[in-house]
């Protein structure tokens, strides 16, 4: 059930080679959100979350979510990944986990951000890939209600965040 929908204010940046823990960036896209809640828990109506998608000058990247303001008990963790589509009134809008093309594991193919909440419900998640986030698409985050299990599920979909800057 989709609860509430928020105004985005998302700002993309381009870094032309600049090192970064060694790495030098490409390109980077920041985005703002949640855009759309779910379920009838609230953890997120009041929260905000960033997602930044770094691609790297050597073809991978590192994705990063920041939430602040989770109505959450402190310790609790919830799944979070990139998913297919862009966000919708209903959380199957998404569609599905986005998977690179690779033979690797699940967990190698997909971008996993898991995270836990501290006492303030704020928590983060970086996940790096030798692979960049295919563009040709809107992308999107969602945050599940669960860890992500080793078979790539995490519950049910409680919030998501638009992927700005992806065609």
């Amino acid at each position: 059930m989709h609860m509430t929908k928020r105004a985005m204010a998302a700002t993309i940046v381009v870094v032309a080679t600049v090192g970064m823990a060694g790495m030098a960036l490409a390109s980077s896209d920041r985005s703002t959100g949640p855009e759309y809640t779910y379920g009838t828990t609230g953890e997120f109506t009041a929260a905000t979350a960033v997602v930044q998608v770094v691609t790297t000058g050597d073809g991978g990247s590192m994705i990063t979510l920041h939430v602040r303001n989770a109505d959450a008990v402190a310790g609790r963790t919830f799944g979070a990944h990139v998913h297919q589509s862009p966000c919708g009134t209903e959380g199957s809008a998404a569609g599905g986990h986005y998977q690179h093309a690779d033979t690797g594991d699940l967990e190698g193919r997909e971008v996993w951000l898991d995270f836990t909440v501290n006492r303030a419900g704020n928590g983060h998640a970086e996940a790096r890939r030798p692979w960049a986030v295919d563009q040709s698409s809107p992308r999107s985050v969602i945050i599940h209600a669960a860890p992500t299990a080793s078979d790539g599920t995490a519950g049910a979909r409680l919030a998501c965040i638009d992927l700005d800057g992806m065609p």
